[in-house]
C-alpha cells in the first residue's frame, strides 16, 4: 500500500512538472509578438486571406492540457484566463479600445471574436464592409451624391462599369466612381452595432463586442483610417471592386439557374 502511494506521489509530481513545462511555454511576449506581426504583415501587403487563428489553437491545448492532467484543472484554467486577457488587452491598446469583464464571460469567447475581427479576418471585413454597406445604400448613394450626371459620362473607367455591371446602373456607376463615393462616405456617421451587424450577422456576437468593448475611436474611423493610408489605398480600391464584381457575377449566375 505504502508503495502504491509513494509511485502515485511521485507520479504527481512527474506531471505537475511536466504540466508547469508545458505552461511556461505560452510566453506572453512571444505571443504578443506573433500577434504584432502578423498585424503589421496583412497591413503592409493588404492581403485578403484569413490570418491563422492561434485563439483557437490555444484552446484546443488548453483542453487537451485539461484531459491528460485532470488533478491541475484549476492551474491550467488560471493560465488559460491569463494568456486570454493578455490578448484581449494587447488588442485594445493597439486599437484604443476599453475592455469590460464581467464574472459570466468566457475570456475565451471574448478573445476569438477580437482576435478575429481585429487580426485574424480584418482586411477581409473592411473590405466586405464596404462592399455591403454600397450595395444596400446604393440607390441613396445614387441620389444623394448626383450620380446621375456622372451616368453620362463616355470615359473608360464608366463605360467599363456598365458593361461589367449591365443589369445595374446605378452600381455601375458607383463603381465607376469608387473613390470619389468612398471619399462622400468617409464624413457620414456610421454606429459600432451597424458593422459589428452587417459582419457577424449574429445578435449574439454584436452583444459580446457591445457589452464588454468600447470603442474609443469608432470601427468606422478605423476602417476608414486604414482605407485612405496612401500606402494602403489603392490595392484596397482594386479589392472592392473586384469583391462587387464577385457578388454580382454570382447573383447573375444565380438568376440564371432559377430560370431554368
Amino acid at each position: 500500500m505504502n508503495s502504491f502511494l509513494m509511485n502515485s506521489k511521485e507520479y504527481e509530481i512527474q506531471a505537475n512538472n511536466q504540466l508547469s513545462s508545458i505552461l511556461s511555454q505560452f510566453d506572453e511576449q512571444y505571443i504578443m509578438d506573433i500577434m504584432d506581426d502578423t498585424m503589421q504583415m496583412r497591413l503592409n501587403s493588404f492581403e485578403l486571406m484569413r490570418a491563422p487563428m492561434i485563439v483557437e489553437g490555444f484552446e484546443e491545448n488548453f483542453r487537451s492540457y485539461m484531459e491528460v492532467y485532470p488533478a491541475q484543472q484549476e492551474l491550467i484554467k488560471q493560465r488559460r484566463a491569463d494568456i486570454y486577457r493578455e490578448i484581449i488587452d494587447h488588442i485594445c491598446k493597439r486599437f484604443d479600445l476599453a475592455f469590460t469583464e464581467s464574472d459570466d464571460l468566457d475570456l475565451y469567447t471574448m478573445a476569438y471574436y477580437l482576435y478575429d475581427f481585429f487580426i485574424s479576418g480584418f482586411n477581409q471585413y473592411l473590405v466586405n464592409f464596404y462592399t455591403t454597406y454600397i450595395n444596400r445604400e446604393k440607390d441613396n448613394i445614387y441620389s444623394s451624391m448626383g450620380l446621375e450626371s456622372l451616368s453620362k459620362n463616355k470615359d473608360m473607367s464608366t463605360n467599363y462599369g456598365k458593361m461589367s455591371f449591365s443589369m445595374d446602373k446605378n452600381i455601375a456607376v458607383i463603381v465607376a466612381n469608387l473613390p470619389s463615393v468612398l471619399s462622400n462616405l468617409r464624413s457620414i456617421h456610421i454606429t459600432d452595432d451597424y458593422i459589428l451587424d452587417t459582419i457577424y450577422r449574429s445578435p449574439d456576437v454584436t452583444a459580446l463586442f457591445l457589452n464588454h468593448i468600447l470603442a474609443k475611436t469608432p470601427l468606422f474611423t478605423i476602417f476608414n483610417n486604414i482605407l485612405f493610408n496612401p500606402h494602403l489605398y489603392p490595392i484596397i480600391i482594386t479589392h472592392i471592386r473586384l469583391a462587387f464584381q464577385m457578388e454580382y457575377a454570382s447573383a447573375m449566375n444565380t438568376e440564371a439557374v432559377d430560370k431554368e
